[in-house]
This record gives C-alpha cells, sequence and structure tokens, in this order.
C-alpha cells in the first residue's frame, strides 16, 4: 500500500487527479516528434450526472513504435477555459508507447467529480515524459498550441441518467469443494499487538512501512480498533493532543491489522479466496482498503527480491463516493509496475451498507467480487510465488485533502475470511 498508485489496464478511473505512479523516464527523445497522429476520442456516454462516469476511449495512429515510455496526460476544462480535473495515466500494460505501431485504442472509465456543474468540457490529451511531445493532428482533433490537442467533449447533466455500474450484475461467486482456512468474525476481543509474535493480528505493516496522514496506533488507551457485538470499528480521530505521540506531528490517529508480524508469522496462503464484509465511511479524506501482500521475513533485505506482490482488493477513497479500485501490483523484482481499475457502484453503495469485498487468487488469474458479483478479472502476475497475508486499514489522504474529513470517521468490518480448496 502506497499514497500513489500506478494503473495501467483497459479501464483506468481517472478522477479529479491522478493515480498514476510515474517510472523513471529519460527526457522526451527529438526524433520522436510527429510520428504518432492523435485521434479524436470517442464517449459514452456523453453526457452523464455529476459523480457518475463515462468511457472515452483514445485513438492514435502510430507510423512506428517511439523510442521512449511516454505518459498520457488528460486535462479537462469548463467553459471558460479552467482545467477541471485531469487524468494522467500510463498507457494499459501491454500497449506502451515503445509498442505502438499502426492503429492503437484503449478505453478508460472517467469518474466525474461529485461537484461538477452542469455544462460541457473539452478533453485534452497528449503525451509527456519531462516534456511534452509533438505530435501530428488528425481530422477532427484540435491544436490548441504548447503540445495540448482537444480530442472532443463531454456534458455534465443533473438530470441524465446514472451509468449502469460494474455492482449491478449477478452473483457468479462459487466456492463448491472450498473449505475455511481463516476466520475472524468479531465476536471475541481482538487478539493483537503492535508488532508480535504470538499474536493473530499487529497493527503496523510488518515491513514498517506505515503510510498516510493519521498514524496507526498501537493496543492501549488511545487503540483506533475496537470490537462491539460482532463488529470491528476502526476510528479514525482528530485532536491537536495527538501530535505529541507521533514523529510526524500529525492531529489524526486510526488503525491497521495485518496477520503477519515481521518474520512472517501468522496466517498467509498462496492461492484461495480471501473476503471481507464491511461498510466504509462517509466523506472526502478517507481511504478504507482490503489487500493482500506476499508473505516472507521482512527482516532480510532480499526476501522478496525473488517475487513480492500486493493486491489491493478495495481502496476507497471518500471524495469519489460512488466507486473504489482494485490493483494488482508488483513489487519485486524491480522496476515496480501494476495494473488497476475503478469499480463503479450505485451512488454512495460502499459506505450505506454492509457489502462483501472479495478476491479469488489461482495460478492464472486473480478475480475480484462485490457482494460475489465478478467486477475484475486479470492475470496473475509469475512473480506471484509466495503465500499472501491480509491487511485491513482506515488510512487517510493518499494525496487528496483532509481538511474537510469527518471527525470522527469509522470503517465497520463485520468479518474476514480465507478459504482454499
Amino acid at each position: 500500500m502506497t499514497s500513489v498508485k500506478l494503473f495501467a489496464s483497459a479501464t483506468i478511473s481517472i478522477a479529479a487527479c491522478s493515480f498514476c505512479l510515474a517510472q523513471d523516464k529519460p527526457a522526451t527523445v527529438v526524433e520522436d516528434a510527429e510520428l504518432t497522429t492523435v485521434l479524436p476520442a470517442v464517449v459514452s456516454p456523453s453526457t452523464v450526472p455529476a459523480g457518475s462516469f463515462f468511457k472515452l476511449k483514445l485513438n492514435w495512429q502510430a507510423v512506428k513504435p517511439l523510442k521512449s515510455a511516454y505518459t498520457v496526460f488528460i486535462h479537462y476544462y469548463d467553459a471558460s477555459g479552467k482545467r477541471v480535473f485531469q487524468g494522467d495515466h500510463n498507457p494499459p500494460v501491454g500497449t506502451g508507447t515503445p509498442g505502438w505501431i499502426g492503429g492503437v485504442s484503449y478505453e478508460n472509465r472517467v469518474v466525474t467529480p461529485v461537484n461538477l456543474a452542469d455544462g460541457t468540457y473539452r478533453i485534452v490529451i497528449g503525451l509527456y515524459i519531462k516534456d511534452r511531445l509533438a505530435l501530428k493532428v488528425g481530422q477532427g482533433v484540435k491544436d490548441l498550441g504548447e503540445k495540448n490537442y482537444d480530442v472532443g467533449s463531454f456534458t455534465i447533466d443533473k438530470n441524465a441518467p446514472w451509468t449502469k455500474g460494474d455492482t449491478e450484475k449477478a452473483a457468479t461467486l462459487k466456492l463448491d469443494g472450498f473449505k475455511m482456512t481463516f476466520s475472524e468474525e468479531f465476536d471475541k476481543p481482538l487478539d493483537v499487538s503492535a508488532w508480535g509474535p504470538g499474536t493473530r493480528w499487529i497493527c503496523h505493516t510488518p515491513w514498517n512501512g506505515d503510510f498516510g496522514d493519521a498514524r496507526f496506533t498501537d493496543p492501549g488507551d488511545d487503540f483506533s480498533c475496537k470490537v462491539e457485538k460482532g463488529i470491528l470499528y476502526i476510528e479514525a480521530r482528530k485532536d491537536e493532543a495527538f501530535k505529541a505521540k507521533d514523529q510526524w506531528k500529525r492531529p489524526w490517529k486510526s488503525g491497521l491489522l495485518c496477520s503477519n508480524d515481521p518474520k512472517g508469522n501468522g496466517f498467509s496462503q498462496q492461492y484461495g479466496y480471501f473476503e471481507m464484509r464491511a461498510k466504509m465511511p462517509k466523506g472526502p479524506g478517507v481511504w478504507p482498503a482490503f489487500w493482500l501482500s506476499s508473505s516472507f521475513d521482512r527482516k532480510n533485505p532480499k526476501g522478496g527480491e525473488t517475487g513480492c506482490v500486493e493486491i489491493d482488493i478495495i481502496e476507497y477513497y471518500g471524495h469519489a463516493p460512488n466507486s473504489y479500485t482494485a490493483t494488482m501490483h508488483v513489487w519485486e523484482p524491480k522496476p515496480h509496475w501494476g495494473e488497476g481499475t475503478s469499480i463503479m457502484t450505485k451512488p454512495d453503495e460502499a459506505s450505506s451498507g454492509f457489502h462483501n469485498y472479495g478476491c479469488m487468487v489461482e495460478p492464472d488469474f486473480t478475480t475480484m467480487y462485490f457482494d460475489g458479483i465478478e467486477v475484475w478479472k486479470t492475470k496473475t502476475p509469475k512473480e506471484h510465488n509466495k503465500p499472501l497475508m491480509i491487511l485491513l486499514n482506515l488510512a487517510l489522504g493518499s494525496g487528496w485533502p483532509i481538511d474537510k474529513t469527518p471527525n470522527p470517521s469509522v470503517m465497520e468490518v463485520d468479518y474476514v475470511r480465507a478459504y482454499a480448496k
């Protein structure tokens, strides 16, 4: 888990800022200039209410592959020429610019900000590393100067129908032949310590890599994880007095649980089904998550060099209450890469009630589920060669402002379970 995300997939969420983690890249290669033609985008549906999403198909024509791996920028402008949000990203895995030849197209999902006013917005795109790349202009595209290219528009209308989401399908999850291997029902006191060993949970990442704009607390008087009547409550709370306990002087505290200690002791399994039933908190700045990470001795600096993955089953960003993200990361061997998607829900679905967030990890494919509904499927990377530990947390921020985050904010968890054949 990190506060920035690399998304490289055919269904990339493009919200009010980029989730793209840029790779280290050289300066723009002069020879690449004007080898690629930018073509008009296809927007479907072209009119949506604020907070909903549309599909944006980007189209290019390449004379030959570019020498460097470029990032795509997408900027959205209102009628006054003000940029209101953006969505820079790397092209999907397997379709980077060094492989472009002939016609190149891929589709993104654009999640519109919930506060976007009614009106028509222009879509401006281009390619860059450190500098922007000069492109040829196809018919229907307008060159705006300074290597900005207007490829189309979309309209916000509060009366337009909501775009049907991924969670509005029939459930297909089948666990025939699976046996439960892990069950945390939160029906008794939490078996937790700061770092282990000997407890079911610890309350930090075992590689000592806590993140976000709130301090993850240890068991004690100010512990942020509380069990009552079969529910785990992870509370994020702000108090200026908390700064004295935090080396970064953060006024917020919150909580994280992990099923492995730093030596790799605790529950983990390489393949099978993992599920959390939970209700997400409301409000901008909240960043709850349920995720998996490779299990090994984190005290050994070379312990993960043959393979280390992270599978984010749900990352929920409070500023975008009608979607959540799922991501597959490969951290080792380097360089880091990943692919992910936005799961589109009904309005406020994740925060209005309890839902099941699941992940089936198999040798060939990894599949994400929402209430038993398949919402995303991706290839399991070859670097996945170790068991997976379980993590859940309520973090804050991820680069988004927390000045309007509700105090307190609470993530509610009914259970965490795992199954295997």
